[in-house]
């Protein structure tokens, strides 16, 4: 797809590969944006860029988003569901909340609008760009919910490719730990996965991938053989797992 001249809305927009994505795409020829996060304060005052502030998690206030990127753009071309976050914890205590917030930012609000695009959209051709990270295919101890989340994603990918219609694109992105805040705010001196990269990488990724229709995208070029090896030789999940064990025991420890 050509992001010429498309009307876009962009989630998590505020920071982190979001607010890099926002840069770029803003630059490119006939782009109007909506801008989607919690905080407008890093929001480029562009003249094509719309900050538009909302809470994904909260169904009311999707639906607001929608109504408000239809009326303002009159329509919606390429739906970036990029919000997200994650928690970096043992698991000790029963909190219904805590879980539902999580999976209501980074799997219900995605899910539920790539639905609405599908019903926007019945004859002409539209995108919908989703976030979810190769802790999707590889767990990480302490992470375990935001592994859960991820993980519910690329099995839904899975199959809603077999279902999309003719005239849309899902495409999935499997970004690496990339050098951002997100992960300070998964939880103080939280353990960073490894490997790691940075959102410039993800970023032509992803334009690379919307360019080309993919359905999916894997920003770190070695992610893909890695994982083979892990599936071939179980014992280097083990070995790799246990170090990152040990970590969060030595954290939660303090």
């Amino acid at each position: 797809m050509d992001l010429e001249n498309k009307r876009i809305v962009l989630t998590g927009a505020s920071s982190g590969i979001g607010l890099h994505l926002l840069k770029v795409i803003s630059q490119i020829k006939g782009t109007q944006i909506i801008a989607v996060g919690r905080r407008m304060d890093n929001i480029p005052e562009v003249e094509n860029i719309i900050p538009y502030c909302a809470d994904i998690s909260i169904e009311e206030e999707v639906h607001g988003l929608f109504r408000f990127s239809i009326e303002k753009l009159g329509g919606i071309d390429i739906f970036f569901a990029n919000a997200g976050y994650s928690y970096y914890e043992k698991i000790e205590k029963a909190s219904w909340q805590h879980v539902e917030s999580i999976f209501a930012t980074n799997v219900i609000s995605p899910v539920y609008s790539l639905s609405r695009m599908i019903e926007l959209n019945k004859s002409s051709e539209f995108m919908v760009v989703i976030t979810c990270s190769v802790i999707g295919k590889l767990p990480f101890p302490g992470f375990s919910l935001y592994t859960g989340t991820k993980f519910a994603l690329d099995g839904f990918n899975s199959a809603m490719q077999y279902e999309m219609p003719q005239n849309g694109h899902l495409m999935m992105v499997y970004p690496v730990a990339t050098y951002t805040d997100f992960f300070n705010r998964a939880g103080e001196n939280a353990n960073m996965p490894w490997p790691r990269q940075r959102t410039g990488t993800v970023v032509n990724a992803v334009l690379k991938g919307i360019a080309k229709n993919k359905k999916r995208v894997y920003p770190f070029p070695l992610i893909r053989p890695i994982l083979y090896l892990m599936n071939i030789f179980p014992f280097i999940y083990d070995i790799y797992h246990g170090i990152q064990k040990r970590k969060l025991e030595k954290w939660v420890e303090g």
